[in-house]
């Protein structure tokens, strides 16, 4: 009995011990993206279809706690299909007339701007190596992969920002051969957190998933799930929501 007892403790242990810490995160930051037939334009004015059916997460967490304002809130989404990510963020600012955007070389210190941030890791264990892309408002860019080429890491990236009277947009397109991913990864969750850095004010940097005082926690990351569902859009440029709607669409004009 004693023995029984010793083995089931010594096998929770092991348990825990190899649990990959990528599922540490606090609840609630997971998000499930679909496949875009049609993708999207990297163009800064979110006015596609396929933003209008993707669902969005909306966040304003400050990594030392708390939370912004509504009117600094910043919504993000992402969709994929067999080659690209597409990511897109609306930043609301009231005062984008101060906006930050100091840094005007590739790999010259964005963060120190208003920008934005994403960090990648496909892997999922919440650890090195991951990827990290950083864009300002004036779609200046800078990227590394932490814990593997580090500053090396040049991604062929396609983006676009556009300021607004009360927010900043950012669109961005990542090919899945820059994280060394060979077909898009349906079904795989990988590792990710969408962030911002807001130097109107005081100045604070905020995040999706709440990784505490560094944005390079990454058994804190959240989880992104790359769906099945398919958002397409129908004649006409009408959206059709989902691939499985088409035919019903069509039938009808």
């Amino acid at each position: 009995m004693l023995r029984t007892v010793i083995s089931i403790i010594v096998a929770l242990i092991l348990v825990s011990t190899f649990v990959p810490a990528g599922f540490a995160h606090e609840p609630g930051y997971e998000i499930t993206i679909s496949q875009a037939i049609v993708p999207p334009r990297v163009d800064g004015k979110l006015d596609d279809a396929v933003w209008q059916a993707a669902e969005p997460v909306e966040w304003g967490n400050i990594n030392e706690g708390g939370e912004v304002d509504e009117d600094q809130f910043t919504r993000s989404w992402a969709v994929y299909d067999d080659k690209f990510i597409y990511v897109a963020f609306e930043n609301m600012e009231p005062d984008t007339g101060s906006l930050l955007t100091a840094v005007k070389a590739h790999d010259g210190g964005t963060w120190n701007d208003d920008e934005n941030e994403l960090f990648i890791e496909p892997n999922h264990v919440g650890a090195q190596p991951y990827f990290h892309i950083m864009i300002n408002a004036a779609n200046v860019t800078e990227d590394a992969e932490n814990g593997g080429a580090e500053n090396a890491w040049e991604p062929d990236l396609e983006s676009a920002t556009k300021v607004y009277d009360d927010r900043w947009v950012l669109e961005v397109k990542i090919a899945f051969k820059d994280l060394d991913i060979d077909e898009a990864p349906v079904g795989e969750t990988w590792g990710w957190n969408f962030n911002r850095h807001i130097m109107t004010g005081a100045g604070v940097w905020t995040g999706w998933a709440t990784t505490g005082p560094s944005f390079h926690t990454p058994e804190r990351f959240g989880d992104l799930t790359f769906g099945l569902e398919k958002l397409a859009v129908g004649p006409s440029g009408k959206l059709a929501g989902t691939w499985g709607n088409i035919k019903s669409i069509g039938a009808g004009l």
